[in-house]
């Protein structure tokens, strides 16, 4: 019979973890949407975990956390978060329009053809509520301009938010021309979007703030 004898120690390390704190968005109705003011200043917490490491012979095997807790926790940031909305009028080539907010958007633009659709395809030229493709049409984030809104984009005009797509997330809108406009190819670019009145039931008061300008 052999009798194998294993050197066992333990010990334990510490090791910490940020905690990012979080926004907590107080609604204000006093002053003008999309305007913020910072309450109370944020700061993360740290995550500790006391971890017991058992050694045998020298080697380490598997650790185990044996308790952890936050020190300290994190501190939300407190921001408001304005509600009033204030229609103003805007004059464009075509006529004045009346816009309830303005949103700084990367604009590209599309075809039915650079949509990505198939042309076999029975739903190829029709858009996210099933109307056919023109100009006149864009494509929106629905979480930051509901479908079925106007807009208004300088060098464009006015376009209805009928359709959506993959890469259209957040502050970004896809404006649609007819297939062979060259006029499609000029824009990626960030611009203004004016979201034309009447102001819908339901607002969305808090935005994606990506894609960033540079």
């Amino acid at each position: 019979m052999t009798v194998r004898v294993v050197r066992v120690s333990e010990t334990f390390r510490i090791e910490q973890e940020p905690v990012p704190y979080e926004i907590q968005w107080l609604p204000s109705a006093e002053m003008e949407i999309d305007t913020r003011e910072l309450t109370q200043s944020g700061e993360n917490g740290v995550l500790q975990k006391r971890i017991r490491v058992r050694y045998e012979d020298g080697r380490e095997v598997q650790p185990s956390v044996g308790r952890f807790g936050h020190h300290p926790p994190a501190q939300d940031q407190g921001a408001l978060l304005r509600h009033k909305i204030v229609v103003r009028t805007l004059d464009t080539p075509q006529g004045p329009v009346e816009y309830w907010r303005k949103i700084r958007m990367l604009a590209t633009a599309y075809t039915a053809s650079t949509a990505g659709t198939p042309i076999s395809a029975p739903y190829y030229g029709k858009t996210r509520l099933g109307w056919v493709m023109r100009f006149g049409i864009v494509a929106v984030d629905p979480s930051v301009i509901q479908l079925r809104s106007r807009v208004y984009v300088h060098n464009y005009g006015i376009g209805d938010a009928g359709d959506t797509g993959g890469a259209i997330k957040g502050k970004r809108i896809d404006m649609g021309y007819d297939d062979g406009d060259p006029i499609v190819w000029t824009w990626y670019r960030w611009t203004d979007v004016y979201l034309l009145t009447p102001v819908p039931g339901n607002v969305n008061y808090v935005i994606p703030d990506w894609p960033v300008e540079p």
